[in-house]
């Protein structure tokens, strides 16, 4: 669509008329009985401006008039894209008006990572944040029949199991939040040429141009092409496949848990009786176990793939899922060590460049001078590094060399992006890091005892790295998943 953002005066009827082209019956079929059943608490819905979400936000209001007053329209916005963004949340302003619904309006603080994981994850946050204000239990999103297809493509390269396939769900239950997706039956195509017919305007988002996410190099190359050469209607055989995966994750789950009942007890899981059933099951079993009795927030694949080869080795074994979890197994029984550690203590010591130092807890960490290509630059300045593992930092003020430390009291940063320098204990907990983590995470220091990187960051705003170098120096902070 055009750089405006008007809006039309009757609003909702075209809502209406909208709600004519697409009925709740042409919804996914889940969604709807959902809906209807679960109208006691307040509905977020979930507005980037775009046409996906506007469609959604139209449809459920014209669909649900007696939810209205319960309705809160929710808008992020990244600030990646300067004017365009503020227009965006412009015109968010304009269609909540125009419906007269109650807007929630967030905002990203600092721009430090661009990636497509650190940008899902600060909605997120934000959504969740709405939700937990206004006591809302059900999230309203846009996604669509496209979306489907797309996602499959992603997580198929990622290497995923049943449950990944089955992504993005109509109806997706996180904690006591409920996600509700009803226009995963239509194709993006249809979801623009219906506000087109309407004469409703939407707002385009340009970065869903740019190249350097993968998302969108799978939206508009490989999906495209894979459309092309399909000999049938693709995006509905994905719609059946997604529907069909979900059923078959489903019942596998079901089963998972009547064998976790009668595998565990007492906090323990009997491998005795785990090892006679299929490999997948297992996994789902493990993966049910770890995360509803165990209270692990995540676990990886990998980590269950350790477990599972190290079962038909019918041998003792522990494995570090988490900082303070480790899994143990003892004859034919799995059982979960809590870690108990003392303090570590450790000093000023140097960090010496192309030579890993080893630090508590088999982390280490390694400094490296790099040439500064143009690609190298780009990939710094896009925001396209992991800031838990690695950093690139400007050797200007590195002085006679570099050290590490650990934190001291009193200690203030300043990372990039950031308006201003708080103390370092602050930054910390406002990423909620743990007692443990905070004593543990090492903190990179030149010889005047200046802070230029802490793992968790981005480098300190004095040590950006700029076009004007020709050099640069590359942190890395790195611990393997070990077995021992």
């Amino acid at each position: 669509m055009s750089d405006s953002y008007r809006v039309p005066i009757n609003l909702a009827e075209k809502a209406d008329k909208l709600l004519g082209q697409f009925p709740t019956d042409s919804w996914h079929f889940s969604t709807k009985d959902f809906l209807l059943t679960n109208q006691e608490s307040t509905w977020i819905i979930a507005f980037s401006g775009g046409a996906d979400s506007l469609l959604a936000l139209l449809l459920v209001y014209s669909a649900f008039p007696e939810m209205r007053d319960k309705m809160i329209v929710a808008h992020f916005n990244h600030n990646l894209r300067g004017k365009e963004s503020d227009k965006d949340a412009i015109f968010t302003e304009e269609i909540s008006s125009r419906l007269q619904l109650e807007l929630k309006l967030g905002s990203a603080k600092s721009i430090h990572k661009t990636d497509e994981a650190t940008l899902r994850e600060q909605r997120r946050n934000f959504l969740k944040d709405v939700m937990k204000e206004a006591r809302g239990e059900v999230l309203i999103q846009g996604h669509n029949l496209d979306d489907i297809a797309e996602t499959f493509l992603w997580r198929i390269a990622r290497g995923v199991g049943v449950e990944g396939l089955c992504a993005p769900k109509p109806v997706q239950k996180f904690s006591h939040y409920n996600f509700v997706r009803p226009l995963l039956s239509i194709p993006r195509k249809s979801i623009r040429q219906s506000l087109e017919k309407v004469d409703i305007q939407w707002r385009e988002d340009s970065s869903n141009k740019d190249t350097k996410y993968l998302r969108n190099r799978i939206r508009n190359n490989t999906l495209v092409q894979w459309k092309i050469d399909s000999d049938r209607n693709l995006l509905k055989g994905v719609e059946r496949t997604r529907d069909l995966l979900e059923e078959q994750d489903h019942a596998l789950e079901q089963w998972a848990k009547e064998i976790l009942k009668k595998s565990s007890q007492s906090k323990q899981l009997r491998v005795d009786v785990l090892k006679h059933y299929p490999r997948g099951l297992i996994r789902k079993v493990m993966i049910l176990w770890l995360v509803n009795d165990m209270n692990l927030s995540s676990v990886h694949q990998y980590h269950i793939d350790e477990i599972l080869n190290l079962l038909g080795q019918e041998k003792d074994f522990k494995i570090d899922l988490s900082d303070s979890f480790t899994l143990a197994s003892n004859g034919n029984i799995f059982f979960k060590q809590k870690k108990t550690r003392k303090a570590i203590q450790w000093n000023l010591c140097s960090l010496p460049f192309n030579f890993r130092v080893y630090l508590p807890d088999k982390y280490f960490l390694t400094a490296k001078k790099m040439k500064l290509d143009t690609e190298l630059l780009n990939m710094i300045t896009s925001g396209r590094v992991d800031q838990f593992q690695n950093a690139y930092i400007s050797g200007e003020n590195v002085g006679t060399g570099l050290f590490l430390r650990k934190r001291i009291k009193g200690d203030r940063f300043r990372p990039i992006g950031a308006p201003g320098s708080k103390k370092v204990k602050d930054w910390m907990i406002d990423r909620h890091w743990s007692p443990e983590k905070k004593v543990r995470t090492p903190i990179v220091v030149n010889n005047s005892n200046q802070i230029l990187w802490i793992p968790g960051f981005p480098p300190s705003g004095n040590s950006a790295v700029n076009s004007s170098q020709s050099a640069v120096i590359r942190l890395t902070y790195h611990k393997t998943p070990t077995i021992y």
